[in-house]
């Protein structure tokens, strides 16, 4: 009987399992091998001026600037570098911008998405330009990618710069007739726009006082900054709150809120030791941009409380023809207007003031390259008015609402306007003087000394006090 003929086992088994056996130790250290040549040629761009060129000009592409950046420093993943500078071309939001001692940490975790992945960055100081000139544009690409290692690396660097959060610690703004100074801010990326949040420092405008910086939430999205919630504080009782939106390629579009501001900043040398109170009331800001040299149209309305009037040479005058002292400082009881600034042009209607029991004054007036034109209604109460002759006869003819009623004009230089009331008071007083001595005359039974006498007791309604020999 024949034997079974016995298969013979093929030797490829065998070697593809002694294959294996040295192919698994083999492929670990020539991927070892692998690591360390990457991280080596990752570590020699990173160091590179090829990077900081890249970084550069990816950093000003969307800014629509020139940028440079001082030699980086590393320790680990942290990038380190005294400055970083860029200068805005016509396009740009503004002009020059300077970051100091700038600290970012650069992650690998998106790597493979060719993404150079800034987990954050932290500047020490920022300043921000808006009117400084502009640079003319160089013909660069908007984005340029990260060179290849070495020429067999068929370009796997990451191409792009991504940013986590960034922090600010001293943030500096200059605009036209205006600063941001030592603002802590705090950007993060939404989307194709970023969030930025603020707090600390002080901002100042000129012809405005100066406020504390408060809060800040804003949203970047180019070309427009969107003011979410501005928050401003004048010592314990003032605050300004801001919204709106600054399209810095087209126009600027604020809505401000203000409550109990102090108003001598807002008031000229001339007018803040005649004027003192609390300012409320709502306003717009809007213009284009670049803003022009006559500054941004605002209109609104506003309010004055814990008012006080003093040193207005128009009360001076009322004072003396009444006799009434409290005219030559009033307290105010109430103080509103609506108003529009435009350009050199401050239009003022529904101007409303009153020293309740005292005087009321209605009107409106234009001021113009420091001069003023007005209409008012001045409104005085018959008491204070029973010791000038032919006041309510000549002057005040007209009565409502608990005070009787006359026109003045003011015109002239708003440091010293020129009225037409006290005019008309000493007229209608001179009027009615002639008039009792014409009538005393006329009666007979008078002597020259009853005529003395009546002229005395006048005398003094005709020239003001300080005038008369001995008189104060």
């Amino acid at each position: 009987m024949p034997r079974p003929t016995r298969r013979r086992t093929a030797p490829t088994s065998g070697r593809w399992k002694r294959f294996a056996l040295w192919a698994a130790p083999t492929l670990f250290v020539l991927a070892i091998i692998g690591y360390f040549v990457a991280k080596a040629a990752i570590n020699s761009y990173l160091h590179s001026d090829s990077f900081r060129k890249f970084l550069a000009v990816n950093a000003g592409a969307p800014l629509h600037a020139e940028c440079e950046i001082a030699p980086l420093h590393f320790t680990g993943a942290n990038i380190f570098t005294e400055n970083v500078k860029a200068q805005g071309t016509p396009e740009a939001a503004f002009g020059a911008l300077s970051l100091d001692q700038l600290r970012a940490e650069i992650s690998l975790r998106r790597f493979f998405d060719k993404v150079w992945q800034v987990e954050q960055v932290e500047v020490q100081r920022l300043n921000l330009d808006l009117t400084a000139p502009r640079a003319e544009r160089r013909e660069t690409p908007a984005v340029v990618a990260a060179p290849a290692a070495a020429p067999s690396s068929g370009g796997w660097l990451p191409n792009r710069v991504e940013i986590g959060t960034a922090i600010v610690r001293d943030t500096n703004l200059t605009w036209a007739g205006g600063t941001v100074r030592n603002t802590v801010v705090t950007a993060t990326p939404d989307g194709t726009a970023w969030k930025i949040a603020g707090q600390g420092g002080k901002i100042a405008q000129t012809g405005l006082p100066e406020l504390d910086v408060q809060a800040l939430a804003l949203r970047y999205r180019e070309p427009s900054l969107f003011v979410n919630n501005a928050e401003f504080r004048q010592g314990g009782l003032g605050s300004v709150k801001a919204t709106g939106e600054i399209n810095f390629a087209e126009r600027i579009d604020l809505q401000v809120a203000i409550k109990e501001v102090d108003l001598t900043p807002f008031l000229s040398e001339d007018w803040r030791v005649r004027l003192k109170g609390q300012l409320s009331g709502d306003l717009t800001i809007r213009g284009p941009l670049p803003l022009p040299a006559a500054g941004p149209e605002i209109a609104g309305s506003l309010s004055v409380a814990r008012g006080e009037l003093t040193a207005l040479p128009v009360l001076d005058k009322i004072a003396i023809f009444t006799g009434t002292q409290q005219f030559r400082r009033l307290t105010l009881s109430r103080v509103s207007a609506n108003f529009r600034q435009d350009g050199p042009t401050l239009r003022v209607t529904k101007f409303f003031a009153e020293s309740e029991g005292l005087i009321r004054i209605t009107g409106d007036f234009t001021i113009l390259n420091s001069l003023i034109d007005g209409t008012f209604q001045v409104g005085i109460t018959p008491t204070s008015l029973a010791f000038i002759p032919g006041s309510r006869e000549k002057v005040f003819m007209d009565s409502h609402d608990g005070y009787v009623w006359t026109s003045m004009r003011l015109t002239g230089p708003l440091n010293k306007p020129n009225e037409d009331l006290t005019a008309r008071l000493s007229k209608a007083l001179g009027e009615a003087v002639a008039d009792t001595v014409n009538n005393v005359v006329k009666e007979p039974v008078k002597t020259g000394t009853d005529l003395l006498n009546e002229g005395l007791k006048l005398l003094p309604k005709i020239v003001p006090d300080g005038f008369l020999p001995g008189g104060k």
